[in-house]
């Protein structure tokens, strides 16, 4: 049976950095908030489509997490265009039953254009529990069980660190696990929407992790 909960939309709102309507949406500090204003958190109660309910975490909240930075503050330099612009580790916990993958997607809704997107990976192994730091750009991850890469907002394949225009106040980046009730049909370099409109149609929970950065006034580098 085909679990599938009412919250796609309000997925897709936040994951796209919506506002307005939307039922969830992530703040800065890294928690949500309902449009009511009272929080929650990712581990929640959810109504399938047979009526059936369910918990996001099943023995525990559903989690991405990192120790390079806590939950809503800074991501270091080094995961950044002012560094070694390397893909951050995250660890994985607490699946819910009937995940066959994970997909996940970095993207950044204070871009002058937003979303810019810096990351979109998927069919990354149930079994999963850390992404390794440094993922490689290209199509597949061999190292992460051949999961596959989109294309990110510069149009190359793989991560792409924070680099907000200079001057700009501290950007929000959003990193949003999606466990995935079966793997994406996508082939590799596929668009944010294609991905986005993808997992909406497989996702079973989300949990989401949450950084800033401001470039410093003396930085040129760019992406």
């Amino acid at each position: 049976m085909r679990r599938r909960t009412l919250l796609r939309s309000a997925a897709v709102a936040a994951t796209i950095g919506g506002t307005g309507a939307m039922a969830a949406s992530g703040n800065r500090d890294g928690r949500e908030t309902t449009t009511d204003g009272q929080e929650t958190t990712t581990e929640r109660r959810e109504t399938t489509a047979e009526g059936e309910e369910t918990t996001a975490g099943g023995g525990g909240e559903f989690a991405l997490t990192t120790d390079a930075w806590e939950n809503g503050e800074t991501i270091p330099t080094r995961y950044t265009c002012e560094g070694e612009n390397v893909s951050p580790p995250f660890s994985v916990s607490n699946s819910p039953e009937g995940t066959e993958a994970f997909a996940l997607v970095m993207d950044d809704p204070d871009a002058p254009n937003p979303p810019f997107v810096h990351w979109l990976v998927w069919n990354v192994p149930a079994d999963a529990r850390e992404l390794p730091e440094n993922l490689p750009p290209g199509e597949t991850l061999g190292d992460l069980g051949g999961a596959v890469q989109g294309a990110n907002g510069t149009g190359e394949l793989g991560y792409i660190g924070p680099c907000p225009p200079v001057g700009d106040p501290q950007h929000t980046y959003l990193f949003s696990l999606y466990a995935l009730e079966a793997p994406l049909d996508l082939a590799p370099g596929a668009e944010y929407q294609q991905v986005v409109d993808a997992v909406m149609g497989n996702a079973i929970a989300r949990s989401r992790y949450v950084g800033q950065y401001a470039r410093s006034a003396e930085t040129t580098t760019t992406s």
